[in-house]
């Protein structure tokens, strides 16, 4: 975790260096990606353990799309696709027999939020953002199942149409009997359409 924040400081640090003016977000498009790694909390991601030998889900590495539109000056609605990767590592002893393995897997999730921005004027500016969606994982049998996510960041506009995007992501799934939380750290590029 203290890696990704002097990643994510360094990175914002270095493009306050470059100049930009701000740009009216009312009415614009924006197309953007985004990449960082992600840290799991509850259920889902406790270790178990049975006798010597224990098995834990792990967040790693996520990755995604999205797309937003301006409301207002302050307000705007984002959609994205987002890609969590997982690992579940089982180790110990079974039955006399040691045992490591690790299985990759990961979900999709189709999210829509609401974005409030609170400097639109101002070419570096913090915002929050908050919604829901479902999320869909790549195991074979498991359903997929709707959630919410909230975050912060800060956009930086070091060209008037093209702006670094920096942030916290907050997700929860809703499950019946584990709870499905996850943290992500984020970096990204955002391109607005019809800006010169």
């Amino acid at each position: 975790m203290k890696k990704l924040t002097l990643l994510l400081v360094a990175v914002m640090i270095l493009s306050l260096a470059v100049s930009a003016s701000a740009i009216d977000q009312k009415g614009k498009f924006s197309l953007g990606g985004y990449g960082g790694y992600a840290f799991g909390f509850g259920d889902v991601f406790k270790k178990y353990e049975f006798g010597d030998y224990s098995v834990q889900n792990k967040a790693t590495f996520c990755f995604g799309a999205k797309v937003k539109y301006g409301l207002t000056p302050n307000v705007a609605l984002a959609g994205a696709i987002d890609y969590q990767g997982v690992k579940t590592e089982a180790k110990g002893d079974f039955m006399g027999f040691g045992l490591s393995a690790s299985e990759n897997w990961h979900w999709m999730a189709i999210l829509l939020n609401a974005v409030y921005v609170f400097s639109p004027e101002a070419k570096t500016s913090p915002y929050i953002t908050a919604g829901g969606g479902f999320y869909i994982p790549s195991l074979e049998g498991a359903d997929s199942k709707p959630g919410i996510n909230a975050g912060i960041g800060v956009e930086h506009f070091f060209k008037p149409n093209l702006a670094l995007d920096a942030g916290l992501r907050f997700h929860m799934i809703m499950t019946e009997d584990k709870s499905t939380t996850y943290v992500q750290g984020l970096v990204g590029l955002n391109y607005y359409f019809g800006v010169k």
